[in-house]
């Protein structure tokens, strides 16, 4: 289990999920309303009473917004990965300075690519005071405090696990009362984030300067008669009075929206940026008729986030809390949060935390996951081994039985043993002394050839065998290390010989075989059954150079020369290589022939 706390300047919100095999299932979800701004008692009662009772100290993320919290990008060029990790240092020490009434941290949205040749990290400052603050409330509830992170990871989190990557940037936007938390995502992928001291107290605001009410009346008047659709019947003079101050108020909020995009291209150094769709989410999206006017005022298609639309919400439904599910919800950050608490693979993420609660996220996500695994695994080889130990045992038993009933013919096996041992011993001797042989014959074979078709155009200055130390590329075609021949005796098949391509403790598996041999199948084993020597290179390297103004050109005048030396139905393949020559007129080149 785990929790999300989203602690919002007029509500309260806390969302309980469970994370499954298919995603997540959320098992509690609760919002209450604050009613006196700032008291911290009245906070701290709020958040115990929406986290409601329960049996042990369970994990928790805590949501941070405001002005206490400031989301800064930055970009670094292509470099290797310590020194990246290195200069990312030197910038939360120079953004710290001699302050010590912050928390910093940074996290990496992108990493240079064939498209975007620098990094992309945002760094993210915290009023410790503030940071400290919305802890202590968790801990003060008895929640287990994991992390601290700003709203708009939580918003992006709830995005991503809700919906699959869309073409084009998306931009999310969570409307509080005081704060907007806002995310760029671009293929699935976090670009940009920041916060904006801006929200729907801006209705609340106009409504009470234009008909001279308290807040708290001016909020019951937006929440009843706010309304940026067409109107549902005739008006009367209040409405048509509220009608005109939300408009006003609308429009601010599109203001607040163009100004973070255009914020977002400067930071981002990409004045291309545009945004294809913005989705809705907070208290403050409940306006009727916002995002139909967003979408207007923007040019930019709007709509309402749902962040539930895969994560079982049936836990909630059945204990009365279906108006949870409905749109538009404020808990897009609140289940973001508690999502967080266990990431998804991949997840982007920025924790602003003091040290000491850095180094025990730091264990749980780390050392904690790697020693249960690590247990896991123990456990799993220990039962392994008990399994082995019994079927050996049975096996052993069997075998002496075996032994036991056929020990008249015994000695006759150990002498075809011992004549199989003879064989494959002797097979590798031959195929040592022949492999001795095969780069001779080629040479003698490729003289003949190039006696009949070498033109005075083409001159051989130099002709040589490649032994197996020989530089890479200038030995074989297939580019590889040392060559190991081997030979053993399969059961019910006979001598095998062959090069080693890929070999373990348990199998070896041959070039040119499409299954590997196992321990079982080779007779006395892998390890005392297979003899292995060394295969000398099979190539012949001839340098020599050609004129300029040979017909056809060198190029194809090489390539001709090639088929002529090649012989496919014997293994033999040449290939050519030319360079710059010391004499003017012509060209130096390398003809490699590699054969099986």
């Amino acid at each position: 289990m785990s929790y999300g706390v989203d602690i919002g300047s007029t509500a309260v919100k806390v969302v309980q999920v469970r994370r499954t095999f298919g995603g997540y299932k959320m098992v509690g979800a609760a919002r209450k309303r604050v009613a006196a701004k700032g008291d911290k008692a009245v906070v701290q009662k709020a958040v115990a009473d929406a986290l409601g009772p329960r049996n042990g100290q369970r994990a928790g993320v805590v949501g941070l917004s405001g002005r206490d919290i400031n989301l800064q990008i930055v970009q670094q060029p292509a470099m290797k990965p310590l020194n990246y990790r290195v200069m990312m240092g030197y910038e939360l020490d120079q953004r710290r300075g001699e302050a010590t009434d912050m928390y910093l941290d940074y996290c990496t949205l992108r990493e240079p690519d064939q498209f975007f040749p620098q990094y992309l990290a945002l760094i993210g400052l915290g009023k410790s005071a503030y940071v400290d603050e919305r802890i202590d409330y968790l801990v003060k509830s008895s929640l287990d405090v994991r992390d601290a992170v700003p709203n708009s990871f939580a918003l992006f989190t709830a995005y991503r696990s809700a919906y699959d990557p869309e073409p084009g940037t998306v931009l999310l936007l969570d409307i509080g009362s005081d704060n907007m938390d806002i995310a760029f995502v671009r293929a699935g992928r976090l670009i940009f984030a920041r916060n904006v001291s801006s929200g729907a107290r801006v209705f609340d605001t106009q409504i009470a300067g234009a008909t001279e009410c308290a807040p708290e009346e001016a909020e019951a008047r937006k929440v009843k008669l706010a309304n940026l659709g067409p109107p549902d019947g005739a008006e009367d003079e209040l409405a048509e009075t509220i009608r005109g101050c939300v408009r006003s108020a609308a429009g601010q909020l599109s203001g607040f929206i163009t100004s973070s995009i255009n914020h977002a291209k400067m930071q981002l150094n990409d004045k291309e940026l545009a945004v294809d769709k913005v989705y809705l989410s907070g208290g403050g999206s409940r306006v009727r008729g916002l995002s139909e006017y967003l979408s207007s005022s923007l040019k930019i298609p709007v709509e309402v986030l749902d962040p539930f639309r895969k994560v079982d919400t049936s836990a909630v439904e059945a204990m009365g809390g279906a108006s949870i599910r409905e749109l538009p919800t404020d808990m897009a950050v609140a289940l973001g949060l508690a999502q967080l608490v266990s990431p998804p693979a991949h997840a982007t993420s920025l924790s602003i935390l003091p040290d000491q609660l850095k180094k025990r996220r730091a264990f749980f996500h780390t050392n904690l996951w790697l020693g249960l695994a690590g247990a896991a695994v123990l456990v799993t080889l220990l039962v392994l081994t008990g399994l082995a130990v019994v079927r050996r045992s049975q096996q052993r038993d069997l075998r002496d039985e075996f032994l036991a009933q056929t020990g008249d013919v015994k000695k006759k096996m150990d002498e075809m043993e011992s004549l199989e041992r003879d064989q494959r011993e002797t097979a590798a001797k031959t195929d040592y002394l022949l492999s001795h042989l095969a780069g001779g014959r080629v040479m003698l074979d490729t003289v003949a050839r190039l006696a009949k078709a070498l033109p005075p155009e083409i001159r051989l200055r130099d002709m040589k065998l490649a032994d197996p130390d020989a530089p890479r590329g200038r030995r074989t075609s297939r580019d590889r290390d040392d060559v190991t021949r081997v030979a053993f005796t399969v059961r019910r098949r006979g001598l095998v010989i062959g090069e080693i391509d890929r070999e373990t403790d348990a199998e070896l598996q041959l070039r040119g075989q499409s299954e590997p041999f196992k321990e079982e199948d080779v007779v006395d084993g892998l390890k005392q059954g297979v003899i292995k020597w060394p295969a000398f290179g099979r190539v012949i390297v001839l340098t020599g150079e050609i004129d300029d103004n040979i017909r056809n050109g060198p190029q194809e005048s090489l390539r001709v020369l090639c088929d002529q030396i090649s012989d496919p139905s014997r293994g033999v393949k040449a290939s050519n290589k030319q360079k710059a020559s010391d004499k003017p007129g012509w060209r130096q080149f390398d003809l490699t022939i590699t054969f099986e």
